[in-house]
């Protein structure tokens, strides 16, 4: 119980000092665009076209390769949860066949 009190003692005390809280600094300013980009291609257009044209072209398969799979990864597993339930079956074909029974000299026979 002392530990919770101090600590609440310490963080309130940490707070009633701070200086945002009695006004001596300054908000944290961050610069705002006008208008922020609506889509990727606003943000990766530009930089794209500054790239000499093969290396452009080895970005875009790179890219499209990489798209397709992480869309395979997830068709997948939708697949995979819309199929058959899985099984919590842990025996392999092995441990489902039924043991051999009976002496060594009756299957000689």
């Amino acid at each position: 119980m002392a530990f919770w009190l101090r600590a609440g003692l310490v963080i309130g005390a940490i707070y009633y000092l701070s200086p945002l809280r009695l006004g001596e600094a300054p908000a944290p300013a961050s610069p705002r665009p006008a208008h922020p980009p609506a889509t990727l291609g606003e943000i990766a257009g530009p930089l794209l076209e500054t790239l000499p044209a093969p290396l452009r072209a080895r970005v875009v398969e790179t890219a499209a390769a990489e798209a397709g799979r992480a869309v395979e990864t997830g068709l997948r597993a939708a697949v995979a949860e819309a199929g058959w339930p899985t099984s919590r079956d842990t025996l392999t074909a092995h441990d489902r066949q039924p043991a051999w029974r009976g002496a060594a000299e009756r299957e000689a026979r």
